[in-house]
């Protein structure tokens, strides 16, 4: 079981998180119509997963801003963006930042998810949430990089995850 900080506490993280040469793991989530998206509606391209806890909080608005600013610019790679928010607020957020090269989806159905993607946050006020994480699965969905933050308070490294694919 991996642990993260937040405000200088640790903060059990359960399941296990993904690592380079892992096979993705199923999943079905919700876009901002409550329609289902899984796994297989990447097949054939490059995907990032950035999962994080909120869109409301800066940092993790601030990697989808992040990431939709560069991935314009990187051929045959999608970056989906999760969180436990309601598809609604995800799209609200899109909509207003004017951000088109992502796409939203919603854990809030899909409990499961948070453990088998080793981002499950537990034993805190935080208990619910999944951790900020990223994880890169190329064409085939295999993990060709993954970083889980072990600090909620800092950012990814956006480079290294757009980087995979140039």
């Amino acid at each position: 079981m991996n642990t993260i900080q937040f405000q200088q506490q640790s903060i059990p993280v359960l399941g296990a998180f993904l690592k380079k040469g892992d096979k993705a793991r199923k999943f079905e989530l919700l876009t901002d119509n409550l329609s289902p998206i899984t796994n297989d509606n990447f097949m054939g391209k490059n995907v990032i997963l950035n999962i994080f806890l909120s869109i409301d909080t800066q940092l993790c608005a601030n990697s989808v801003r992040e990431f939709n600013r560069l991935v314009a610019r990187v051929p045959n790679t999608e970056v989906l963006c999760i969180s436990i928010d309601t598809p609604f607020a995800m799209v609200r957020f899109c909509e207003m930042e004017g951000l088109d090269y992502v796409t939203t989806a919603s854990c809030f159905r899909s409990p499961s998810f948070q453990f088998d993607y080793g981002v499950q946050l537990s034993d805190s006020i935080l208990e619910g949430f999944t951790a900020r994480a990223v994880v890169c699965l190329n064409t085939v969905g295999v993990v060709v990089h993954s970083e889980l933050a072990h600090d909620l308070a800092a950012p990814i490294d956006y480079q290294k995850a757009i980087q995979c694919f140039k």
